[in-house]
């Protein structure tokens, strides 16, 4: 065991850091599961790594449909630049909190939306103002 001086803080700092493991220590499941994130993980908050260990473990319990979409979103979520993954967690959070009957209406919309031919899609999309941006200090905070 490695002794760390400086302060409490550091200290749980350092402890918090070798709970979780680094890219070189994942299983070999893991680092296919996760390969999107190799190049980031390392740097990833150790709350953020332990979120994804999770859901990696889950993966081989998921139907091939939910695989596959599982591997879309983390690349899609490996693309993203800091600023735009804070507004994804912000519009989540916010999401999350809606009453039961508003969340049922979003997804109608949705499904609804996904029912359109891509070019009607793509013509809403263009039409669509652009998102206001988080609130001050909202974009690089983590998920609670």
């Amino acid at each position: 065991m490695t002794l760390v001086s400086g302060s409490p803080v550091e200290a749980a700092q350092a402890h918090a850091q070798a709970a979780v493991p680094a890219w070189a220590q994942l299983s070999p499941e893991q680092k296919t599961i996760l390969a999107p994130l190799e190049k980031e993980w390392d740097s990833l908050e150790p709350e953020r790594r332990k979120r994804w260990i999770s859901l990696a473990a889950r993966y081989p319990k998921l139907t091939p449909d939910q695989q596959q979409r599982f591997q879309q979103r983390i690349q899609e979520w490996s693309k993203l630049t800091p600023e735009q993954r804070g507004q994804a967690r912000e519009r989540y959070k916010q999401l999350k909190n809606l009453p039961p009957e508003k969340h049922q209406e979003l997804r109608q919309r949705w499904h609804e939306y996904q029912q359109l031919p891509e070019e009607k899609r793509q013509q809403l999309r263009e039409q669509r103002p652009p998102a206001p941006p988080p609130a001050a200090g909202t974009g690089t905070q983590p998920p609670r």
